[in-house]
């Protein structure tokens, strides 16, 4: 897009970075309490049924859906909508019709066996809707963040949470996994419709491409971008997740829900990472000067970080009081939950400067991390399940974390030409900016 002044630029992506966060925190909040009445009334063998519909949904679309919201977002924030529309409606409907078949075909062929011995038929195809809204949601969700309509977005987001937050509600008169898979996929339908009117609405002037971007996008770009992408979330998502899969199939659901309990727990430090990741792509890709996308890259690290650290102490903190306190049947979740939070603390890089290498266009340079991740896990798995179990797989877990960022960290440095320090340590300027939009904020 055209290039205008860097420091609007600046402070309109710490602004939208505050408000994603403010939702994401609310949202959180809204999450703490639908978990406090799920775990207050539901066992944990009809958490982890609908544990696992989450889970496999996730997945199937993780794994099957090529990265494309990813290469939406780069590509609506460079060429804007007119110019991608096309291929977006052509990617959507021939990659959402193999999403569904494949995703069939594998439950089909798994039903019955060892996963899937204990789920119901009804639940394993709720799984593959799950995964269909999943898609089209985030293809959705996808334009609005390339659009950088982040107060659609948000509002969205947390009308979604809201309603997810009313239904669990309903689990003190009904506490069973079939009111909660069933109101997920309705509240996911809705949302599909809400985003889908977001992305016709402008309530200004439309932005418009730098001339040398201003012509339409085959779908073949897209679709290319989506492969690099491709590879580093989808590895992103089994090191992340893998301990889920693992303890699904070598222990049972009751442990399931007990072990999902810690991971979900500890994915609420990742609540400013994720918002910051959720603005700085569109941001980054929008740009023309090199300079200002450091800049950008370099403060939203900086900011996170510190963050993180403190918001992972806390978390454990109340855990620790709180969980024996009020669910004594998921109190096995606090030892797992000691090891994961220390990786996840180190995600936060991850989360930053993957998604700032992305808006540079080479997504492929996040293959590596992720690929060194993914071994480290799986080899750390193996090695301390014997000694320490359920334990073992988060320590492995959390251990890989820190290497993928470690990773990460070196790449963009090397790529930006960039100092490492400039990610740690806050300037006099950036401590001014970031005073200023929050005193805008107010």
């Amino acid at each position: 897009m055209k290039k205008g002044n860097s420091k609007p630029q600046r402070s309109s992506m710490v602004r939208d970075t505050l408000s994603t966060f403010g939702t994401n925190a609310f949202g959180s909040v809204m999450g703490l309490v639908a978990s406090l009445v799920i775990l207050t009334r539901m066992p944990p063998f009809e958490k982890g049924l609908y544990n696992q519909v989450q889970t496999w949904g996730e997945g199937f679309f993780t794994c099957l859906g090529f990265s494309l919201n990813s290469a939406i977002i780069y590509y609506v924030a460079r060429y804007t909508i007119k110019n991608t529309a096309r291929a977006i409606k052509r990617l959507t409907v021939g990659v959402g019709i193999f999403l569904l078949a494949v995703s069939s075909l594998v439950l089909f062929v798994l039903r019955g066996t060892g996963i899937f011995a204990d789920t119901p038929a009804p639940y394993l195809f709720c799984i593959v809707i799950y995964t269909g809204c999943s898609f089209l949601f985030n293809m959705l969700t996808g334009v609005l963040r390339g659009e950088n309509k982040f107060k659609s977005y948000n509002m969205i987001n947390l009308v979604q949470r809201i309603f997810v937050t009313v239904f669990s509600a309903l689990t003190l008169l009904w506490p069973s996994a079939a009111l909660l898979v069933g109101s997920s996929i309705g509240i996911s339908m809705a949302m599909i419709v809400l985003a889908y009117i977001c992305t016709k609405r402008w309530s200004g002037p439309q932005p418009q491409p730098a001339p040398e971007d201003d012509h339409p996008v085959p779908t073949k770009s897209v679709f290319r971008y989506g492969l690099k992408a491709y590879a580093s979330n989808l590895m992103t998502y089994i090191n992340t997740y893998i301990g889920n899969y693992i303890v699904q199939g070598v222990y049972d659901l009751a442990s399931f829900g007990i072990y999902n309990t810690a991971s979900t727990i500890m994915r609420q430090v990742w609540i400013l990472p994720e918002a910051v990741s959720l603005v700085i792509t569109s941001r980054v890709a929008s740009m023309h000067d090199d300079g200002d996308k450091r800049r950008i890259t370099q403060l939203s690290c900086k900011i996170v970080m510190y963050i993180t650290i403190l918001c992972a102490f806390l978390i454990v903190l109340l855990a620790d009081r709180f969980v024996p306190l009020l669910f004594p049947n998921y109190v096995g979740a606090l030892d797992p939950l000691r090891y994961l939070i220390v990786g996840s603390v180190f995600v936060s890089y991850v989360k930053v400067l993957a998604n700032s290498i992305s808006a540079y266009g080479r997504p492929e340079l996040n293959i590596l991390p992720t690929a060194l991740g993914i071994v480290t896990n799986l080899a750390a798995t193996f090695a301390l399940i014997p000694s320490m179990q359920v334990n073992g797989i988060a320590a492995a877990t959390s251990l890989s974390m820190v290497v993928q960022a470690v990773s990460v960290l070196i790449i963009y440095c090397r790529f930006t030409h960039t100092n490492v320090l400039w990610l740690v340590i806050p300037t006099k300027n950036e401590i001014t900016l970031v005073k200023n939009a929050l005193r805008r904020g107010k």
